[in-house]
Order: C-alpha cells, then structure tokens, then sequence
C-alpha cells in the first residue's frame, strides 16, 4: 500500500491553471461555431501533432446546432479537451469537465484545426437537471452563478433559436465516426431497427406455421395411403 502510494507521488504530473471570466450563457451560445445536447459514453488519450496530450470524450448526440449531423451521418461525436494521461506521463489541466457515463449535458464547441474543442473548458459545459417542475441547465464549474452559471432549458433552447438563426434539431442515428479501425457502421433510428426486427420475428413466425402446416398434411397423407394398403392386402387374405 505505502509502495502504491510513493509511485503515485513519483509520477511527473505537471498541474496547468486556468483563469475564467464569467461569461453569460447567451454570449457563449454567439461564440460557440456548435452546440451538442447529448449523453456522455466514455473516454480515451492520444497524443497531438505537436507533442501534447489531449483528452478525446465522446458523447452520443440527441440535438445538436451548426454540426451538421445529417451531412456527416453521425450520431457520437468526439469532443477534445486538453491534459489526460498516457504511460507514466500525465497533465492535468484545472477546469476541465469530469462526467459519468450517460450523465445529460450541454457543450459549447469551437472547431479547431479539423478538431472539436469543448468552448471554455468546463465553463462551456453544463449537465442538465431537474430542479423541481423546472429542467434546467447548470455549469460545471459556477453552478451557483444566476448570469452565467445557470438557466431553464427552455430559455436556453430560444436563446439559440434566437441567436444561431435556427434552432436545435434532433439527431437521429446514422454512423459511427468514432468507431476505430474499419468502415462505419450503418444504423438506422432505433425506431426502425425495432420495427424491421418486428417485421423479422413475423416473417419467421409464418415460416414456422407454414412448415408445420406442410408436415401435418404430409403425415395425414402417409397415414391415408399406409391405411389403404393394410386394407387391401386383408381383403386379397379373405379371398
């Protein structure tokens, strides 16, 4: 145990501090080149170009403004933060968001060199609640903030109306762009899977009745002719 806890002490962590500036959620949403409203899945590290180490998080999109979700076919997008671990090397970096597998939240985004970034680090991100009869979206970092820190879903969803010029659409599943290796998956909306696995089970449950229909007729038959013939050799015996 106490071996454990020197290594970890050993380990080169280098500590980055960041400075935010309360911005309201209306100022970001203008700043933002995406917004994602989604469920967080999981995530992974990777070295950049230039040397770094950054965080990949991927998030299963439900909305989304200005990611062109239909043009790319994608339902998951990957969404980068910088620090993370790799080996025995790890950079943490204050202010970056920490989520739970399928916690629901809101991401400001900005493309940057061909790559999503979450916008302001954790002060671009907030995790969607139920206050009372209330939904309401709630930073990561200043919760507690009335202009910035906090706002109901429902203003929050006119204010992008209002600012983007349109407003959030849904996403419906198409491919996986975060899927590693190989060729993307096609899906279609779950509603189709259930219904084309429905259709599946019927046709199959036809098939079955249909086989046993033919096998009773077939037995009916062999009995007949089997019953024919005991038949006809008594009678040729009688004589």
């Amino acid at each position: 145990m106490y071996i454990f806890l020197l290594a970890v002490l050993l380990l080169p962590v280098q500590i980055q501090a960041t400075v935010f500036q309360i911005q309201p959620v209306a100022q970001q949403i203008k700043e933002s080149d995406g917004i994602v409203i989604g469920h967080y899945l999981r995530k992974k590290f990777i070295r950049l170009e230039s040397g770094s180490i950054a965080t990949q998080m991927i998030f299963k999109m439900n909305q989304e403004s200005g990611m062109q979700s239909e043009t790319f076919g994608m339902d998951e997008i990957i969404v980068h933060y910088p620090g993370g671990k790799i080996g025995d090397e790890m950079v943490k970096v204050e202010g970056v968001p920490e989520f739970i597998p399928g916690e629901h939240v809101v991401l400001m985004i900005k493309n940057h060199k061909d790559r999503f970034w979450g916008m302001n680090l954790g002060f671009g991100t907030f995790k969607v609640i139920n206050y009372g009869r209330e939904k309401m979206i709630v930073n990561t970092l200043f919760p507690e903030k009335q202009n910035g820190g906090q706002m109901r879903f429902e203003d929050f969803v006119v204010n992008v109306k209002t600012i983007k010029g349109q407003g959030l659409k849904d996403v419906e599943g198409q491919l996986f762009p975060t899927k590693t290796g190989g060729l993307a998956e096609v899906r279609g909306p779950a509603s189709e899977q259930a219904k084309n696995r429905t259709i599946a089970s019927k046709t199959d449950e036809e098939e079955n009745n249909e086989d046993t229909r033919l096998s009773t007729l077939w037995m009916v038959f062999v009995l007949a002719l089997m019953g024919g013939i005991f038949r006809w050799m008594r009678q040729k015996d009688a004589k």
